[in-house]
């Protein structure tokens, strides 16, 4: 399984890793010093072993000085016996100026000297170097005429000299190797060793100062688990001790605390339990009253109704009679009447209907809808509002299937109320309503180019009885319901209804609301 560093932080306990860093760091200390210690001292051996080489080489060619001036193998068994006699010389050889083999002690020698063409250098130097041997190469000098101490200039009587052959040694590296070897593996030995004995020192020094503080965690981790509030021990380094007396003393306010919390606790459920029978009275009581008070709202708005009905219808006769006569200013004033009536009437319409929604009475009547015939009507309904204002209405037609279902009453009051609201608050512009559907839904959204709505004041325009601000709507007509009602039908429907605005510029109603097919779908007379 492969470590994992992370895992080990987070699950391991401190001391063991404090022991574990420490361990890691004198293992790792030891290793590298003993290491590059052995490697430095191979360095050393290696070279004072090559110069003692070079030392046999410089000896055995001044020996082999006659052996080549007789050119007799005789004269140089001595020399070649002197050299070998060194453990580590396995071979040596004297070689002539044009490379012919006068006397040789080793068939590695020859055979390397026969096979190859070697350049021989004018000093004393490792000529080759191979696995298991070094060869060296030294050139035999002969030094020619006598220097007379008596004559002035040294000069006069020069001394030359003249190499007359070369002698070769191969020296074995075995007993190199062997050495080396013994320094690597004595070097990691005794560094373990020092290792292992730093490492235990430093478990038990570990071991002794984190103890109190593992102590401190059991103690911790009791109260914990037993929720209780017991005491540590004060002991250890003084910063532990400081621990374990602040804790100490946060375990004595704790048990306070929850002494007195289980004092409060039974006088609280005791109160509660009066408050508990006090607030559902009054709930009650509030259920009563608001149940009454929509009962009372849709009673009353339905008789006020019947009768502003009938005046209604009454006075457009009357109208229609003066009309006939050229009665222009009777008729003026009826028409002004008829208007306040209409404004009176949709008043009630809204209560009622709030009344309705107030109770959970609003049902959703769901059935096969021509939606661009139900367009057509909201349009040619408040196409007189727009002319009122000089507003131009215009209606972008999308993508829209021809036969919807939906709840055709609740779609057109809100298309009424959003255009309605548009026309109201627009003079001199453009209200422009685009329509389309999906496979889901169906899409709608009124632009207009009014008076625009403050950014702080939109989360107010859906509540009941409030419009966008009172210093500007006093000039315009309207109860502040229709908003409310129409974000109602939208989650009565589970659509959305979205609104953006900027002062000046305008303001733009988005709504979707969640359709079916009419070839799917199967009538029914209500959904509650």
């Amino acid at each position: 399984m492969i470590f994992s560093f992370s895992k080990f932080k987070s699950t391991a306990s401190f001391k063991n890793q404090l022991i574990s860093y420490f361990l890691f760091s004198v293992v790792f200390l030891a290793i590298i010093t003993s290491t590059i210690t052995a490697w430095q001292a191979s360095i050393k051996i290696k070279q004072s072993t090559i110069e003692n080489a070079l030392q046999i080489t410089r000896n055995f060619a001044d020996q082999s000085l006659l052996t080549l001036i007789t050119e007799s193998e005789e004269n140089g068994k001595e020399a070649v016996k002197r050299a070998e006699g060194f453990h580590s010389v396995s071979g040596v050889a004297v070689l002539k100026t044009n490379g012919d083999l006068l006397i040789s002690s080793s068939s590695i020698t020859s055979k390397y000297l026969l096979n190859k063409k070697i350049y021989f250098p004018d000093s004393t130097q490792l000529l080759d170097e191979k696995d298991d041997l070094w060869i060296f190469s030294s050139p035999v000098i002969l030094v020619s005429g006598e220097y007379d101490s008596d004559t002035l200039d040294p000069t006069e009587n020069p001394q030359e000299e003249k190499i007359i052959g070369h002698v070769i040694v191969e020296y074995n590296k075995h007993d190199l190797k062997q050495i080396q070897s013994s320094i690597f593996i004595n070097n990691i030995v005794i560094g373990s060793l020092v290792a292992l004995v730093l490492a235990a020192l430093m478990s038990w020094e570990v071991n002794r100062i984190t103890g109190p503080l593992s102590k401190l965690s059991e103690t911790m981790k009791m109260a914990k688990d037993f929720n209780n509030f017991p005491k540590a021990q004060l002991q250890g380094a003084t910063e532990i001790q400081q621990m374990a007396t602040v804790y100490n003393e946060m375990m004595e306010h704790l048990k306070q605390q929850n002494d007195q919390l289980e004092q409060n606790r039974n006088t609280l459920e005791s109160e509660v339990e009066i408050r508990t029978q006090e607030l559902t009275a009054a709930r009650d009581s509030a259920l009563t009253a608001n149940r009454h008070k929509s009962e009372f709202l849709a009673n009353i708005s339905h008789e006020l109704r019947t009768p502003l009905q009938a005046i209604i219808g009454y006075t457009d006769l009357v109208r229609e009679e003066l009309e006939q006569e050229c009665m222009e200013s009777q008729v003026e004033d009826l028409s002004k009447s008829i208007r306040a009536a209409n404004s009176l009437l949709e008043l009630i319409n809204n209560i009622l209907d709030l009344a309705k929604i107030e109770a959970g009475k609003m049902d959703l009547y769901l059935k096969t809808v021509d939606i661009k015939q139900l367009l057509k009507e909201a349009i040619e309904t408040v196409q007189p509002m727009a002319a009122v204002n000089n507003n131009q209405l215009i209606v972008n037609i999308g993508d829209l299937q021809d036969k919807l279902v939906l709840d055709r009453q609740k779609v057109m009051q809100i298309w009424l109320n959003l255009l309605s609201n548009a026309c109201k608050f627009t003079k001199n512009g453009h209200i422009t309503m685009s329509i389309y559907n999906d496979k889901q839904y169906l899409h709608f959204s009124i632009q207009d180019t009014g008076i625009g709505i403050p950014k702080d004041k939109l989360q107010y325009i859906f509540e009941q009885f409030t419009q966008v601000d009172g210093s500007k709507t006093r000039n315009f007509e309207g109860t502040g319901l229709g908003m409310a009602i129409t974000q109602t039908f939208c989650t009565l429907m589970k659509g959305k209804i979205e609104v953006t605005s900027q002062i000046g510029v305008g303001s733009c109603f988005n709504v979707r609301l969640p359709i079916q097919f009419s070839e799917t779908f199967i009538e029914v007379d209500k959904i509650e």
